[in-house]
């Protein structure tokens, strides 16, 4: 059956119409960034996870998916698991996911294998070093106009 898009997918199709390879990428990552969490493919076991890679064009990337329903479609249509099986996933907050992708030196493969956007190594290591920059998850947020000074230090304390 075919899903309905989300506003993710709605982020990676308006990615794509960019022309310029870094402006889609800085589209995608600002998508994923703004997750809670990245739901990475387990290859490994409860006790020793292996996130699943891929090998394209001479670099690696990881498979990384926007949300555990997109692992489940994957893995089902292929007949991988039973209902009853727990699904092989491994989930991060999108900030220490983002941290780990670059240690571990890899491009990301967004939500393969439909609506599938591919970021290489060196573009995700520039976005991340900028966000980190600018103050990565703590500066993300909203601004309510007209507070009062109270008000304002209330949020400051609640880290919103």
């Amino acid at each position: 059956m075919a899903r309905l898009p989300d506003r993710f997918d709605l982020w990676v199709r308006k990615a794509k119409e960019c022309p310029d390879a870094a402006r889609q990428a800085d589209y995608v990552l600002g998508a994923l960034a703004g997750l809670k969490e990245w739901h990475f493919l387990n290859l490994g076991t409860r006790e020793a996870p292996q996130a699943a890679k891929t090998k394209i064009e001479s670099e690696t990337y990881l498979l990384v998916y926007s949300d555990v329903d997109r692992i489940e479609e994957v893995i089902r249509d292929k007949g991988g698991l039973s209902q009853n099986d727990p699904l092989p996933v491994i989930t991060v907050a999108a900030a220490a996911a983002m941290a780990w992708c670059i240690e571990c030196r890899t491009g990301l493969f967004v939500n393969p294998p439909e609506d599938a956007a591919m970021i290489p190594f060196d573009l995700l290591e520039a976005f991340h070093a900028e966000w980190t920059q600018r103050g990565g998850r703590q500066a993300s947020g909203f601004w309510i106009p007209n507070l009062t000074t109270e008000e304002e230090d209330f949020w400051r304390e609640h880290g919103y």
